[in-house]
């Protein structure tokens, strides 16, 4: 065996005990680090492959957020149309209904009328309990419009298609619904199925005719004895505009009598046709509420997705507090004792002294 060796020029104990400190030293920095962090890998000096994935897996997180944001715009979107398409519905059934009821009253006076021109004030009809339907049917005209123009969230408006907007048919409504691969998903529906009202439109059909295509659930005309009334027109200048006449039934009144018609049959072409478009409106609600449950469904699986992507982050770089913890105690002990180490080496030369006295 080796002697030891006392040397007053080497002192291998200090030595020993001051390269322990150092170690002891290294190790709580970066356990104190962890703990006052909670990331074990938090550059990526401490493990370059889960910094790197979790850089990236933070990176898609946030794109997921972002889709958060864009699906819950598309859900009050789609709420508001539905709403709107809903309200359109129910002032079109009521204004069957209201054609039904004219039709069981009398006529209104076949003895002329006071003024023959389409649309103007006619005061021998309007005398008639005829004409007391018709205002009436005249003021939910004009909460449709309301509704049309109202139906909007964040200036979004599905419910018209303006004239700076993509032509009917063929044009996609789409909206955000998550995120994957580096690409952008999207749920679409056709704009036709929403649009009451396409003022990028030139001509004049009769709805759901040939030809009816670019037309929205409001636009072209009603058609009875021989009369066409529009909901919408297309003026001389090309340009689409809300029918302002007051009366609904009246024009057909007036030929009717005129003519010697038959009354039940026009009346019930009328309220064929309003059914007609009744119909077409659930049809475009059925379309809008698919898009809402797939909307949801995303939404809810886009959560469930970013809960997951900060599961998989915090299994790669989060520190186990209660581990760190007691590591912390321990090497806290390791350094006083490796200061008392190196205090008792460093008091190792003294004992030379003796051997000299």
């Amino acid at each position: 065996m080796a002697a030891i060796m006392t040397s007053i020029i080497t002192n291998n104990g200090a030595i020993a005990a001051l390269q322990t400190l150092r170690a002891v030293g290294g190790d709580l920095t970066k356990t104190q680090q962890q703990v006052s962090s909670g990331l074990r890998v938090a550059t990526a000096s401490d493990n370059a492959a889960y910094w790197s994935i979790s850089t990236t897996m933070r990176s898609d997180k946030k794109a997921m957020s972002a889709v958060s944001d864009s699906i819950g715009f598309a859900k009050a979107v789609l709420d508001t149309t539905y709403t709107g398409m809903d309200n359109v519905r129910e002032e079109l059934t009521t204004i069957r209904n209201l054609v039904i009821t004219a039709s069981s009253l009398p006529p209104p006076p076949t003895d002329g009328y006071s003024n023959w021109t389409d649309y103007q004030p006619d005061q021998i009809y309007e005398g008639s309990q005829v004409a007391k339907v018709d205002a009436e049917i005249y003021q939910h005209w004009q909460q449709i419009n309301s509704i049309v123009e109202s139906s909007s969230f964040g200036g979004v408006n599905l419910l018209k298609n303006e004239t700076n907007e993509p032509t009917l048919p063929g044009a996609k409504t789409e909206f955000t619904t998550g995120y994957a691969n580096g690409q952008v998903l999207t749920v679409a529906i056709d704009t036709k199925d929403t649009t009451m009202i396409n003022y990028n439109r030139t001509v004049d059909n009769l709805w759901n005719q040939p030809g009816s295509d670019n037309m929205g659930y409001l636009d072209g005309t009603l058609w009875s004895a021989n009369v066409i009334y529009p909901i919408t027109y297309v003026d001389g200048g090309g340009v689409v505009q809300k029918n302002e006449n007051i009366y609904t039934l009246r024009n057909a009144e007036v030929r009717i009598a005129a003519n010697n018609l038959d009354r039940s049959y026009y009346y019930n072409a009328l309220v064929g046709q309003l059914d007609e478009r009744i119909q077409a409106v659930v049809s475009g609600m059925s379309v809008v509420g698919s898009a809402q449950k797939r909307v949801a469904l995303q939404d809810e699986f886009n959560n469930d997705l970013m809960d997951n992507v900060g599961k998989g982050i915090g299994r790669l770089v989060d520190a186990d507090m209660e581990q760190q913890s007691a590591k912390l105690a321990a090497l806290q002990t390791q350094q006083q004792l490796a200061v008392q180490s190196l205090n008792i080496a460093n008091q190792s030369p003294q004992a030379i002294m003796q051997l000299f006295r």
